[in-house]
């Protein structure tokens, strides 16, 4: 019942959706959902997927499905059975592909400016003053955004991958691994690694106006009053509020769910990464000296890949590297503006609603909004303009009791023993999506128990190198200021909000994910080893656990138990 509480449509039911195989998406939400996140930004990646599957001709699928069960998110994998329809999309999608090889920059750019264009209509109205009316259709319009945003998201994704796994394929016919491959890809220039690098520079100049003594020693919450008394700090202030400004769509933990605080309504997470810098600025660790370690790295790849290959194949790899080079930056790019942006525009708007509810009396918090569908959401809007004085009697007696059923739910979700897969589960995984974004390999569909302890872990060889420190197991953004520098990061997974956390940790673990999961982009674009897809790191591997990482076999050992 309580899945079906927020949304019968998308309750998956076990018994009668057995055709479909199902696996549950800790990749991108490892954590209960909540009603609004289901229908809204859960529902909209399920269209996205159908949307771009008919825009490319995706051969094997027509998308994933999601559902819920015990309060948690499954993609639900069904592939086309007919050949010769097959055999038809995938003439189709090779032309698209090629499409997208020659144009892939203009191809690119379309798209994610029509994006920015939508993520600035949503911030085109406050919540907090509009009328009802125009509250609704502002609501209504924020949300077409985000549904088409996430058909953007796929459209992008399916030429993306596609091109990825053509180099790929290409590069091991001239006998380089991916994991060398991928070496060859690393050192963009992205909106990720571009918010890195103001993070550290606002830490940097931080120090050279004498504030790094305050921003240690003062509570986070507390930190803005006590600069705002300080005549040095108002220029840091201003370059703080125009990061936030710039960068400050992130959501601090899953980004897909709305129900998350981001950057500008959070700023504490940001504080803490710039206080936790300081210990690396002060062992000599410089973020530009790091970035040039990565291009060298790159470079020397490339060199010593093409001193390995005939002088007649030396044109067309560089070319299948140049658009592997493109694709790949993509993965990181795009989440920026449509995994983080959207999902934090929509965020934003909400929680005006919510605010706006709470001073009317219909929520108890502003937050309280994500506990409600966004079909109530909407039917309570409508009768606030439809006359506000019988909406607030109606409906007072109706949300706050579905507000907090619905949370004492979503909180008892996060002990229910939720299985990794379920329905037709294959024999063998043929996807290589399904392998490079999710890590869905042959172990994972028939598991030996992501409860199992091991001294040992398997998973994907993410980043090559080779590194020994104390594990910090961090499950919850809010652990993030936990993570003292050169620590192992071992987590269910990471996204573009962790990435700040990979300037300081020596190496990285993780359940889910395949080589083209964000921990392994990230941990090869700072030079750091990272093992990813293990399935069961977090249950095994426990904060102050001396662990030893090799990033180049996918190898995890524990060397010495903390207690």
């Amino acid at each position: 019942m309580r899945d079906r509480s927020i949304s019968a449509l998308r309750t998956l039911r076990p018994e009668l959706d057995a055709e479909i195989f199902w696996f549950r998406d800790d990749l991108h939400q490892p954590m209960p959902i909540s009603a609004m996140g289901m229908t809204t930004v859960q529902k909209h990646h399920a269209w996205g997927y159908h949307v771009a599957a008919k825009e490319t001709s995706l051969p094997p699928s027509k998308g994933a499905f999601v559902k819920m069960f015990k309060g948690r998110v499954y993609l639900g994998f069904a592939l086309i059975e007919d050949e010769r329809e097959v055999a038809a999309r995938a003439e189709k999608f090779g032309k698209y592909v090629e499409y997208c090889r020659q144009n892939w920059e203009e191809f690119y750019n379309r798209y994610i400016d029509e994006v920015k264009t939508g993520l600035a209509t949503m911030r085109s109205v406050n919540a907090e003053t509009a009328s009802w009316s125009a509250l609704l259709d502002h609501v209504r319009k924020a949300d077409d955004v985000n549904r088409r945003n996430w058909e953007i998201h796929f459209i992008l994704m399916y030429p993306a991958d596609a091109l990825y796994l053509e180099c790929e394929a290409y590069c091991k016919q001239l006998g380089f691994e991916e994991k060398n491959f991928v070496t060859m890809l690393k050192g963009f220039d992205s909106m990720p690694a571009r918010t890195d690098e103001a993070i550290w520079n606002l830490a940097l100049h931080s120090r050279e106006l004498g504030l790094k003594e305050i921003i240690e020693k003062t509570p986070s919450e507390d930190l803005r009053g006590e600069l705002a008394l300080k005549p040095n700090a108002a220029s840091w202030l201003r370059e703080f509020d125009a990061f936030l400004a710039t960068y400050g769509n992130r959501i601090n933990a899953a980004h897909l769910d709305v129900l998350f605080p981001t950057w500008r309504d959070d700023p504490i997470p940001v504080i803490d990464t710039i206080r936790s810098y300081f210990c690396r600025m002060d062992g000599g660790w410089d973020f530009y000296r790091a970035r040039e370690a990565v291009y060298r790295d790159r470079d020397d790849a490339i060199k010593k890949a093409e001193a390995q290959i005939a002088p007649e194949d030396r044109v067309r790899f560089g070319e299948m590297l140049a658009i592997g080079q493109k694709v790949y930056a993509y993965q990181e790019d795009h989440g920026f503006y449509i995994d983080q942006g959207s999902t934090a525009g929509l965020h934003d708007v909400l929680m005006g609603v919510g605010r706006r509810f709470l001073r009317i009396g219909l929520l108890k918090a502003a937050e309280d909004i994500f506990f409600l569908t966004f079909g109530e959401l909407d039917e309570i809007i409508g009768d606030l303009a439809r006359d506000e004085d019988i909406a607030v009697y109606h409906h007072g007696a109706l949300v706050c009791s579905l507000v907090d059923e619905r949370r004492r739910d979503w909180e008892e979700a996060s002990t229910d023993e939720a299985p990794l897969t379920l329905g037709n589960v294959p024999k063998t995984m043929t996807d290589p999506i399904a392998i490079k974004v999710f890590g869905i390999i042959d172990e994972v569909l028939h598991p030996k128990g992501e409860k199992v302890v091991s001294e040992t872990l398997t998973g994907f060889a993410g980043s090559a190198g080779i590194t020994q420190g104390r594990a910090r197991v961090v499950k919850d953004f809010k652990e993030f200021a936990t993570v003292q520098a050169g620590e192992i990061l071992i987590a269910p997974y990471t996204g573009t909000a962790w990435t700040p956390l990979f300037l300081k940790i020596g190496g990285v673990v993780t359940d889910t994910g395949g080589m083209l999961t964000h921990a392994a982009i990230a941990a090869r674009e700072y030079g750091i080893p990272a093992v990813v897809g293990t399935w069961n790191a977090t249950n095994s591997i426990h904060t102050g656990d001396i662990v030893r990482i090799d990033g180049g076999t996918g190898v995890v050992e524990i060397i010495e138990r903390a207690h």
